[in-house]
């Protein structure tokens, strides 16, 4: 496959196109119509394909026909935009390329970068346990897109302070402490100062210090620009308190989840009796209040929906449900609505 500049000029020719015939898919016929259907002028004989530049601005879709190179060659169209514009490319069922190089995509973007404010952001803010950080990973699972969980770096701060004998109300010490934050998230593991810490992000303990850390206005700018760092192609799902408000106040889609006191009361009791360990519902609902009061309360980034954002109360909601209806919201916002 050979892609040529707008000016005319003798093409090589890849045998190999006719060579192997059908494998996956009809190779050359869906390249050809996948080109075509991208906005480009491709000119198809016996054992060559010749590709010219994309014409058209629009947002394009390319299936794959459940061929791993179809989806790694078709996804070279991305880097030629109109001139002057984008060009936003879907790969449907890019999870193909499993078959040969299952970390293309992953390699694609760590090679190529885009402009921050060309990676879409989708926020989704709310109190504790309401389940945004559960709806944040479903969301970006389903997207392929990265995922920011920014209450983790404000827990891993806290450890962090906890670990040195900090107070967790010691201001400066503190957002020290998160400007040198030695924290990686690899494997579905979290790992602070090459230490596995995923299950002590979890415990109830390690919240109530975030919560703590989170109210000072020197610790929140200097996790800010780490928060910033996640915005990486080909797109982002940030949740947190202030991600819709604060830190992507320019998102296209901002989503504030809620859920009754009592319900999230419930559902953290539920997830303790689970880890055997005892808790009081009546207790854990005056923790929960108490610490939504705190986060609305607090001069820096307090606790709000953002203006444009959409309410979602999933009170009643599965995660099923709650996953459905973001995505139908940022259906008609995407590069690929209609």
């Amino acid at each position: 496959l050979v892609s040529r500049p707008a000016v005319a000029r003798p093409a090589p020719r890849l045998p190999a196109c006719a060579r192997r015939g059908v494998k996956e898919a009809a190779r050359c016929a869906a390249m050809s119509a996948e080109w075509r259907e991208g906005g480009a002028t491709v000119i198809e004989g016996a054992d060559f394909i010749e590709v010219g530049p994309r014409t058209r601005g629009r947002p394009a879709v390319s299936h794959t026909y459940d061929d791993h190179r179809m989806a790694m060659c078709l996804s070279l169209a991305a880097f030629n935009p109109v001139a002057g514009g984008h060009a936003p490319l879907r790969i449907l069922d890019p999870r193909c390329v499993a078959k040969t190089f299952p970390d293309y995509f992953e390699a694609l973007f760590r090679v190529a970068t885009a402009a921050p404010a060309d990676v879409p952001v989708i926020t989704i803010d709310g109190p504790t346990a309401s389940g945004k950080g559960t709806l944040a990973a479903a969301v970006a699972a389903a997207l392929g897109w990265q995922l920011l969980d920014s209450g983790a770096l404000y827990r891993a701060t806290g450890l962090a302070a906890q670990w040195d004998g900090l107070s967790p109300d010691d201001e400066a010490a503190v957002a020290q402490r998160a400007a040198r934050l030695d924290l990686r998230f690899e494997g579905g593991r979290s790992w602070l100062r090459g230490h596995d810490v995923t299950e002590d992000l979890r415990l109830e303990s390690t919240g109530l210090l975030a919560s703590r850390v989170s109210a000072h206005p020197a610790v929140r700018s200097a996790l800010h620009g780490l928060q910033l760092a996640f915005r990486r192609a080909p797109g982002l799902v940030a949740d947190g308190r202030d991600m819709g408000t604060v830190v992507f106040p320019g998102a296209p889609l901002k989503v504030f989840l809620t859920a009754s006191p009592a319900e999230r009361a419930e559902r953290r009791h539920k997830q303790l009796i689970s880890k055997g360990i005892s808790a009081s519902i009546a207790d854990l609902r005056a923790d929960l209040e108490a610490r939504d009061e705190r986060d609305r309360s607090r001069s820096v980034a307090p606790l709000k929906p953002a203006e444009d954002a959409l309410l979602l109360d999933n009170s009643q909601l599965g995660i099923d449900e709650s996953v459905q209806q973001a995505l139908a919201w940022w259906q008609p916002r995407g590069p690929f609505r209609g």
